[in-house]
């Protein structure tokens, strides 16, 4: 009997040891979770960083109505547009949620650098391209403004290797370049653009960060600012094989890459806008998969534009639900959200969050 009252407490300790170990080991994994997020990139990510500014313009029209105009948070046009391009959320506050983070953390644009807080910084800047296009703050740069945060401690060591780092290229250097058709030269392109992706992916490896997201190429073909002029009906063949090169080169330069996740939006978009109808299980909630809810007049004019007499030239949908584009170019909050229900699983598991 005492034989068997010792076995029994015996087994009992190592049962209760077995369960806190698996306790413990549940909790490491999720301490040494990414709790702060670095966002890098153009409008798929940008939360804010193009200023706000008292009149309305190409550049500024993401702070004024309609953009927002889902955002339940607000009450006035103006607390709806917070600086995304969409009608509420976009990419960068997906993954943040993934995260356990409310939102995207705040914009560059909110301290031009000076402080930061334990969730993150969000570098990305609208209308930007790897490269430098025009005014805006290229993919280079942005990564120079985190480096000199770094250097200044403005940021630490210790949120960095704590980290993720989301890097963002919706196409913008190829909308540029759209007047290219050679294919030695559209190759030559997707090989430079994918080069500099990977290098800047190396440098934030090099500051530290352990984790990197980095998008692959959209079906950029079948975007409304490609396939207006086929009435929605059809995708542009050049842009969707310029996306096809990129792809293949991001694959080669970074797919095997430690510390690096690159995040398929390609098939997720695909799934969606590329075969032309609602057939598929992830097209289904859209009665319109191209066509965009918020429509410019004009092929050359903008989402929100306005005459002199502030009469609107575009027209606006009733339900952005029904729509997965929400401009030319950027998904609604509901198209954000049917691609980042396909990609959550492998981020999550990438990232070891549960």
């Amino acid at each position: 009997m005492k034989m068997q009252a010792l076995l029994s407490a015996v087994w009992g300790v190592g049962l209760l040891l077995v369960l806190c170990g698996a306790r413990m080991g549940s909790a490491r994994h999720n301490w040494h979770a990414p709790q702060t997020l670095y966002a890098f990139g153009d409008s798929f990510v940008d939360n804010g960083n193009l200023p706000r500014s008292p009149e309305l313009g190409e550049t500024s029209r993401q702070w004024f109505f309609p953009y927002g105009v889902s955002n339940d948070q607000g009450t006035t046009d103006e607390e709806k547009a917070t600086g995304r391009f969409s009608d509420y959320l976009v990419q960068s506050d997906f993954i943040a949620k993934m995260m356990g983070l409310s939102l995207s953390p705040p914009p560059w644009q909110n301290t031009h650098g000076q402080t930061c807080g334990p969730t993150g910084m969000n570098f990305a800047f609208s209308t930007t391209g790897v490269f430098q296009i025009s005014f805006c703050i290229s993919l280079r740069e942005q990564v120079d403004y985190f480096k000199t945060m770094i250097k200044s401690r403005k940021i630490s060591k210790n949120h960095v290797t704590h980290s993720v780092a989301l890097l963002a290229s919706s196409g913008n250097d190829y909308k540029r370049f759209r007047f290219i058709t050679n294919a030695w030269q559209v190759t030559d392109l997707a090989w430079n653009i994918t080069t500099e992706i990977a290098t800047n992916v190396e440098r934030l490896q090099n500051l530290w960060v352990k984790k990197i997201l980095v998008n692959n190429l959209h079906l950029l073909g079948c975007t409304p600012s490609f396939c207006r002029k086929h009435n929605y009906k059809a995708c542009d063949e050049w842009a969707n094989e310029a996306t096809s090169k990129h792809n293949y080169f991001l694959e080669q330069k970074l797919g095997n890459k430690k510390g690096v996740l690159i995040v398929d939006m390609s098939s997720a978009f695909d799934q969606i806008i590329g075969h032309g109808n609602q057939d598929l299980a992830q097209g289904k909630q859209f009665k319109h998969i191209r066509k965009p809810c918020c429509e410019s007049a004009d092929h050359k004019g903008y989402c929100g534009q306005q005459d002199k007499n502030s009469n609107p030239l575009y027209s606006l949908c009733e339900d952005p639900r029904q729509y997965f584009f929400w401009d030319d170019a950027n998904p609604t909050h509901a198209g954000w959200e049917a691609v980042m229900a396909q990609l959550q699983n492998p981020i999550k598991e990438f990232l070891g969050v549960a």
